[in-house]
């Protein structure tokens, strides 16, 4: 389904939906495609929820491949918020398109980089607002990676771009915008058309009550088209007014059921919803949920739209609150064994369903973020430079009860920096009227702007980071700092805990599988309800970050060693306790095995007398040399447990190559600084294997 502008008419039906209007839309891409230079083009596709951006992207994949480009979707909410997490979705996603399964992602851009123009790439993102934390990277860096001509980039988001893409010396003229607009009354009359033998009162009817709006529009004339008996005032003004009573009108009482685990997972094809149910999913069944006006096609299966998405939960969480609980974690249940064996894009799917199921758990300790209520605010979205004026206003409301004063002066700089930088570090929440009304700031740590961090908070930033994390490149940061979370108190109807708290989980949602998130609090309460939901606590090593009588701690929680289910999972069940979620693993005596310890024991594999200290650690092992061959026999594979690359990497860094890691890497096949980070995640997994 579409919506267009322009005298051409399209009117194509794939997948058994309707598709009107965008001509001058689909215009821009036939022009495209005809060019033969095809210059590298952006196109920003902007509207309102219901407007018609996911069916847009839709069509136009299906005319790039009809053209012999290569086409990929991705769901910028599954991305990932790290670059390291968007590359090895880009590139699964691509390996998926071409058929190369088991190409590594180096060799499918240096294959992108090589590919003659004739053929074309269109790479569609929809959801794109979920990248805002990964703006400037994806501008400066990840295009940079692409070719300058055969590349079509479509990012599809509720507001416009931000003005970063406007100003761009480079970017700008690549961008094309396309804001969609409501249907006109023609294309109205044209839809109607399509549907088939609709009284002519009745279309009169819809034309005067959808005001045009595309999801409305087609929930009105499917409803007509079943002949249901609703009242007019149940679609009336549907662009507004979408009702839970009347989406569960429209589909058969033997779909309910399906269509409530869409609503709880977000997607799932007939497999997945038949495993969820513990019922065969017919195929009539699966074809019917894909017909409905308010239910698309995803590339993993189904997918309510949005909008209905948001009424039909409200109404699940109010009818039986207990069964939608139970009904989470039994799906939480099944997900888990699958996300830890999935592939890097199956771990990205599956991890966005998990975070969606567990986000109304994390409800405690409500005198910092209250989440309790639905929010009826437009979603977070990326600051604007007209909102400075208002977003130091809220910072200095903030720093009144979050920082002494001598604390405060930095961050007014801080901010105007950031903000001319790295705006995608800077989110915020606007009220009906559009008034921006709080900000969460939040930063992803690499070596290019840690100098901006170190110039403003260098206490912070040594109490959290070593210097190397400080010099990451970009590309392999994991990490993200978060600075604060500022809302008025004055906002009609909601109090400031309530308007922090559905940031905070906005934030939290972003994470995902593979990312760490970490800060300095004094706040207690804030640090209650961190602990709360699964952060780990430690005590800083100065006084240099305490306001008044409040000492600062360090919290963190890293997703970054296979501990994301368990994390998920722990908020789902009462009586399993966040805070005995640990990234680390233990031993037969319960002591913690860390990172650098196993570091360190390998790093004395040679010298079994140096390993004696760390013999009474594993079970059945008595003595230095017992270590020593017990290590090796997992390294050379004797022992299962470890995997070939990690029994590789380690053996070359720690036996092989002791000492020399540049000789290391040439027998991996590796970069120094790919083999650095490479060997890191082997030291995590062995930790946890001891």
């Amino acid at each position: 389904m579409g919506n267009g502008s322009g005298s051409q008419k399209q009117k194509v039906v794939r997948d058994e939906k309707r598709f009107v209007g965008r001509a001058r839309e689909l215009m821009i891409l036939e022009q495209w495609f005809e060019n033969d230079e095809a210059p590298m083009t952006i196109l920003s596709v902007t509207g309102m929820g219901g407007i018609g951006k996911s069916s847009l992207l839709s069509e136009m994949l299906s005319i790039a491949r009809e053209q012999g480009a290569t086409a990929i979707w991705m769901d910028g909410r599954a991305c990932g918020t790290t670059p390291s997490m968007f590359m090895d979705y880009f590139s699964s996603t691509l390996a998926l398109e071409l058929g190369l399964l088991n190409s590594q992602g180096a060799h499918l851009l240096s294959l992108l980089k090589s590919m003659p123009r004739e053929k074309r790439l269109v790479i569609a993102v929809d959801n794109y607002e979920e990248l805002a934390l990964l703006e400037s990277w994806f501008m400066e860096v990840f295009i940079a990676k692409l070719h300058l001509s055969g590349i079509l980039i479509i990012l599809a988001s509720r507001s416009e771009l931000s003005a970063a893409w406007r100003t761009h010396p480079r970017l700008y003229q690549h961008l094309v915008q396309l804001r969609l607009q409501h249907f006109t009354a023609d294309e109205i009359t044209e839809y109607i058309a399509t549907a088939g033998s609709l009284k002519p009162s009745m279309a009169g009817i819809i034309t005067r009550m959808t005001d045009g709006h595309p999801l409305g529009l087609a929930l009105a004339v499917e409803a007509a088209d079943q002949e249901r008996n609703l009242p007019h005032a149940e679609w009336a003004e549907l662009s507004h007014m979408i009702s839970a009573r009347l989406l569960l009108e429209l589909s058969t009482p033997r779909l309910h059921p399906m269509v409530e685990v869409l609503t709880l997972l977000e997607t799932a094809n007939q497999e997945l919803l038949s495993t969820v149910l513990n019922v065969p999913v017919k195929q009539e069944e699966y074809h019917m949920l894909r017909r409905m006006s308010f239910i698309r096609s995803a590339p993993d299966g189904l997918a309510l739209h949005d909008m209905a998405r948001v009424h039909l939960m409200r109404d699940f969480r109010q009818r039986e609150p207990h069964r939608m609980q139970s009904m989470r974690i039994r799906i939480a249940e099944l997900l888990k064994p699958l996300h830890e064996q999935a592939c890097a894009l199956g771990k990205r799917q599956i991890a966005r369903k998990m975070l969606l199921l567990c986000q109304e758990s994390m409800l405690q300790f409500r005198k910092y973020a209250d989440v309790s209520r639905d929010s009826l605010f437009s979603p977070l979205e990326p600051m604007k430079q007209a909102d400075l004026p208002s977003l130091h206003r809220l910072l200095e409301q903030w720093c009144e009860y979050s920082v002494e004063p001598w604390q405060a002066v930095n961050y007014g700089p801080f901010l105007d920096e950031l903000a001319l930088r790295y705006p995608e570090g800077i989110v915020i929440k606007r009220d009906m009227k559009g008034e921006t009304i709080a900000m969460f700031i939040t930063v992803l740590v690499h070596r290019e702007i840690s100098d901006l961090l170190l110039k403003y908070f260098p206490n912070e930033m040594k109490e959290c980071f070593t210097p190397e994390e400080l010099q990451n490149d970009p590309d392999e940061s994991d990490t993200h700092f978060a600075l604060m979370a500022a809302a008025r108190d004055d906002v009609p109807g909601y109090t400031r805990e309530e308007l922090v708290g559905y940031m905070v989980l906005d934030r939290l949602s972003l994470l995902g599988d593979g990312a760490r998130a970490i800060l300095v609090a004094t706040n207690p309460h804030l640090k209650l309800f961190l602990r709360s939901i699964g952060f780990q606590m430690r005590r800083t090593s100065t006084r240099a970050c305490d306001r008044y009588e409040d000492h600062a701690d360090v919290l963190e929680l890293d997703l970054r060693s296979g501990q994301f289910g368990a994390w998920v999972m722990s908020l789902l069940h009462p009586d399993l306790p966040a805070s005995a979620i640990r990234p680390q693993t233990t031993d037969s005596n319960n002591k913690v095995w860390s990172e650098q310890e196993v570091r360190k024991m390998l790093g004395h594999l040679r010298s079994p007398g140096e390993l004696q200290k760390y013999a009474d650690r594993i079970t059945g092992v008595r003595d230095g040399i017992q270590l020593q061959l017990y290590i090796l026999d997992l390294l050379e594979g004797r022992i299962h447990g470890v995997s070939p690359q990690d029994q590789k990497l380690l053996h070359a860094a720690y036996w092989a190559h002791a000492g020399n890691p540049t000789a290391a890497a040439q027998v991996c096949s590796m970069s120094r600084a790919t083999f650095y980070r490479h060997i890191r995640t082997a030291l995590i997994r062995l930790a946890r294997i001891l």
